[in-house]
């Protein structure tokens, strides 16, 4: 779906019924409204992309339960209101993209626990808006 401003509308909930799914890309479409809690049930995904879109509204915290995920591009949407403390359960993830939005706040300590691990660190890229505060030794760049 990736690049088709055909695909209109919001997302939908039944995506969080493909359990199997691994890799979703649905960047740089024209979805709309929430980010649906559903996807929060994709426990095998390992890679979701909903960049550039027009989604608003809080990031679920639903998100956190996704385990594998290794990438987690929510960037250039209109989401508000602080980065869940619950993406610290995310021990695999290498890449977060968080920038473009209306994000605010403190960075919950709990991310930067994935960057601040010393050599076992994982979360290698962590891009965020820079109105959410986050000192340097966590956030890799701020937009």
């Amino acid at each position: 779906v990736d690049g088709s401003h055909d695909v209109k509308g919001k997302i939908p909930t039944f995506f969080g019924r493909l359990e199997k799914l691994t890799f979703l890309k649905l960047d740089t479409c024209a979805f709309t409204g929430v980010l649906p809690s559903e996807i929060g049930n994709l426990k095998n995904l390992t890679f979701l992309d909903v960049s550039s879109n027009y989604l608003e509204g809080n990031i679920p915290t639903e998100l956190g339960g996704l385990e594998s995920l290794v990438t987690l591009g929510l960037a250039n949407n209109d989401f508000e209101g602080g980065v869940p403390s619950e993406f610290g359960n995310l021990k695999k993830l290498e890449k977060l993209y968080l920038t473009n939005t209306d994000l605010s706040g403190v960075m919950p300590q709990e991310v930067c626990d994935l960057r601040n691990r010393g050599n076992d660190t994982v979360l290698e890229l962590l891009q965020v808006p820079c109105d959410v505060e986050c000192d340097t030794e966590c956030c890799t760049m701020c937009s």
